[in-house]
């Protein structure tokens, strides 16, 4: 019969390791004996319930690029059986042992106070103090290029957002613990004291509140892919999905080149920095390839592909000759379900088409007043002109309820952003000899349609 494994997830760090000694021996009490030590999983496999003494630790001497079972770790693990304590299980520098009970005769691996603090200070400057610095970075460029009504404009940035803002509750505390905990112990190792207790209460809601966090972060991602995906997927999302997809696959391969083959660490260092290298060029490459197909794909045609999206035409301003080139981008998300690009140019002239509807009056008021404080600043400083709020009557010539126009001493250029019930146009026309009458009737129309 196959043996049935627990999975527990878990997100500790350096300063709950200790309280895994007490973990693991409730753990066996109940018929679980930790077996492997994961990432973020503890695995335990089913034994008849026992009494067991744990003793949890950290070997500083194996690096990320040392084999697991190297040298150290053999002499470390060979030291401490001697002192009557049991290998278990280990992974990288963590390392579990155990004994029967509470009358086995074992030695105590650390007798000084201080010198056992400088080990885990030691370890907590070089593998988790930076971890998480980088990865605080990583946060705050994450949500930087998604800000403002960007946010609301991908349905991947409204649900990584939403992620990293479950996420980030228990990563902020989990930090704030690190820290606190690493000056508590650098006090411990200057007077001699034992290691700082960390409360296991407190412990375990930290780490389910991080647990959860990184669950739902992934979910998040997960969900905002799916919905790009059943929206019609662009290379540029795409694109953005790759790069980390791919970057997990290289450091999946890496860690197992290096934990299961046994080499020296210049050795293992060498195949990362390989690795990295040979993904940065595809990556290039894959760039190179997407944005020659983009700048390829511009001077399309579009208008077929408009459909039934209302949007200026350069027929519309008085422009009798075809249009040299038109696109359209179309996006949408599950709050701005309506969300479009569309324009045309040729010698003659140019329009552009702008459309945004949202789910609802108060989140397109907020919208138009982010683009409303932004449109003055859309503009060159070279370009001669004003942004002007249109009174309710000028409004009104545009069918719409409020307006604001960018007036240029060039009397054949309009920009106008408009604001009529739930949807927003920002409309840009620009031709020799316009036909204004005609353009406001085209706008007027574009509410109706």
């Amino acid at each position: 019969m196959k043996t049935k494994f627990l999975h527990k997830f878990y997100m500790g760090t350096l300063g709950d390791m200790k309280n895994l000694e007490a973990h693991f021996s409730e753990m066996a009490e109940k018929g679980w004996m930790i077996d492997k030590i994961g990432v973020f999983t503890h695995c335990y496999r089913p034994v008849e319930p026992c009494r067991k003494r744990f003793f949890v630790d950290f070997l500083p001497q194996i690096t990320v690029f040392d084999y697991p079972e190297n040298e150290d770790a053999q002499e470390y693990r060979r030291i401490c059986e001697e002192s009557g304590w049991r290998y278990v299980t280990a992974s990288k520098q963590f390392h579990v042992f155990c004994a029967d009970d509470k009358t086995s005769a074992t030695v105590p691996i650390h007798t000084d106070n201080a010198i056992h603090a400088k080990i885990y200070m030691k370890a907590s400057r070089k593998y988790e103090l930076p971890w998480y610095l980088y990865a605080l970075l990583m946060l705050w460029f994450a949500l930087l290029p998604s800000k403002g009504a960007e946010i609301l404009l991908s349905n991947i940035s409204i649900f990584i957002t939403l992620g990293f803002s479950c996420f980030s509750i228990g990563y902020l505390w989990t930090v704030g613990f690190v820290f606190q905990w690493y000056f508590r112990t650098r006090k411990s190792a200057k007077n001699g004291l034992p290691m700082p207790k960390v409360s296991r209460t407190l412990a375990k809601a930290r780490n389910i509140t991080f647990c959860a966090g990184a669950v739902l972060l992934l979910a998040c991602m997960l969900i905002g892919v799916c919905l790009e995906v059943a929206g019609g997927i662009s290379a540029v999302v795409i694109f953005m999905v790759l790069i980390p997809v791919s970057a997990l696959g290289v450091g999946l391969w890496i860690r197992r080149q290096i934990d299961t083959k046994r080499r020296t660490r210049k050795g293992n260092i060498g195949i990362t920095i390989a690795a990295i290298v040979l993904m940065e060029v595809v990556m290039l490459a894959v760039t190179v390839f997407f944005t020659y197909s983009i700048m390829k794909a511009l001077p399309s045609h579009g208008s077929d592909s408009l459909g039934e999206r209302p949007a200026l035409t350069l027929a519309d301003i008085g422009v009798a000759t075809k249009p040299n080139a038109s696109n359209v981008r179309v996006n949408g998300t599950i709050v701005v379900p309506v969300e479009y690009d569309y324009w045309e140019l040729n010698r003659e002239g140019n329009v552009r088409t702008q459309v945004y509807r949202s789910i609802g009056k108060p989140l397109t008021n907020w919208l138009y007043n982010y683009y409303a404080e932004k449109f003055p600043s859309e503009f060159p400083s070279a370009i001669s002109g004003r942004a002007v709020e249109l009174t309710a009557e000028e409004a009104v010539i545009w069918g719409a309820e409020k307006g604001l126009a960018f007036v240029r001493d060039d009397i054949d250029k309009l920009e106008l952003l408009l604001l009529n019930g739930r949807t927003i146009l920002r409309i840009s026309v620009g031709g020799e000899d316009m036909d204004m009458e005609a353009v406001r009737a085209a706008v007027q129309k574009l509410w109706g349609e």
